[in-house]
């Protein structure tokens, strides 16, 4: 196991975005009181060699990594202003293309609060947009034809937002999913309670089909701001992973016979052709030490949870994981990449 610094604790509390072997790493820094200059810092580097692909790059609104044939083998960063969406290279921040947004978006738009998803689905480069309501109203997720440049009412979907959790949007492996809340009622012996419940929904991407709802553990308040929930494939099998909440998809069957309350984040790979969570989990309930990096592997009705020797910063804020045994941590000290060997980690676990 080797541990090392990719960047320092300026990028604390950074969000990752991945595409194959490229990830890229964003936060955003806070104004100075009384302006409304907030920027979004992004950097692009390669998980193999470690090293960045491009400079830091500054946005005034949220952007994204995705992956557009159209424009080559090469991801790309897409954002969006009032009324166009931008694809930039990933490298050099050069603007590919400008794409005009359909007018019946426009006057859903609030420029800086609209998160993003681009990517191929069916056969067609699509756009999603999460536009954020007032309060509890008029959150939409729409999407448009990047080819013809009009909105696809069958992939739209409208909902509630009970409470301000994190509306990014996850698009992979056919499936689009986001974080939301519920007004839940809660019945006991004695009487009821009225919660603002967190779930994460689910539709695919192609045609905009309700797969379901994903409950997440009611402990927690909700997916952290700006983190992503996870979608990915290992072992001949789509998983969603969020925190201790772990299901299949489309089927949505839980990998554990519950939740584990103590975990923070996790991501789901493939090791030794193999399922495997990577996990950052506090048996104490807290962001305080000792936080353990920990790994279990999905393919066994009694999973193993093996403790990575490395003592992780606090205030763990995302992770990603990758099938050569690259561990990537942002934390409030910055973003850390651990490295294991992810064939002799297969061979260890215990399998059915």
């Amino acid at each position: 196991m080797r541990a090392t610094r990719l960047l320092d604790d300026d990028w604390g509390g950074a969000s990752f975005q991945r595409a194959g072997d490229t990830l890229l790493v964003v936060v955003d820094t806070e104004s100075e009181p009384g302006t409304f200059d907030d920027r979004v810092l992004a950097a692009v580097f390669d998980l193999r060699s470690r090293r960045p692909l491009s400079p830091v790059h500054s946005f005034d609104q949220p952007v994204r990594l995705g992956s557009l044939p159209r424009f080559g083998p090469e991801p790309v960063l897409a954002f969006t202003t009032a009324t166009s969406l931008v694809v930039a290279d990933m490298r050099d921040g050069s603007v590919l293309e400008t794409l005009p947004l359909p007018d019946t978006l426009k006057p859903w738009r609030r420029h800086g609060e609209c998160d993003l998803a681009v990517g191929r689905c069916g056969g067609r480069d699509l756009l999603f947009l999460h536009e954020h309501g007032e309060g509890l109203y008029g959150h939409w997720v729409r999407a448009v034809d990047l080819a013809t440049g009009e909105p696809m009412p069958d992939l739209a979907c409208s909902h509630y937002r009970y409470k301000e959790v994190s509306e990014r949007l996850t698009l992979g492996h056919g499936y689009l999913a986001w974080p939301t809340t519920e007004e839940t009622v809660e019945f006991w012996a004695d009487g009821f309670s009225v919660i603002d419940k967190p779930f994460v929904y689910v539709q695919r991407a192609d045609d905009g089909s309700w797969v379901g709802k994903v409950g997440l553990y009611d402990g927690v308040p909700g997916v952290p701001e700006e983190r992503a929930v996870e979608i990915a494939h290992a072992a001949g099998r789509t998983y969603l992973a969020e925190a201790g909440t772990i299901v299949t998809l489309p089927d949505l069957k839980p990998v554990f016979p519950k939740e584990d309350p103590w975990v923070l984040v996790s991501r789901v790979t493939e090791w030794g052709g193999r399922p495997v969570a990577v996990l950052v989990r506090n048996p104490y309930s807290s962001q305080e030490p000792p936080v353990w990096l920990c790994h279990l592997f999905l393919d066994t009705d009694t999973p193993d949870v093996v403790v990575i020797p490395w003592e992780v910063p606090a205030e763990v804020h995302d992770l990603a994981a990758t099938p050569d045994g690259t561990i990537v941590v942002s934390s409030a000290e910055g973003v850390h990449v651990i490295e294991v060997d992810p064939q002799e980690a297969a061979r260890a676990g215990r399998a059915l």
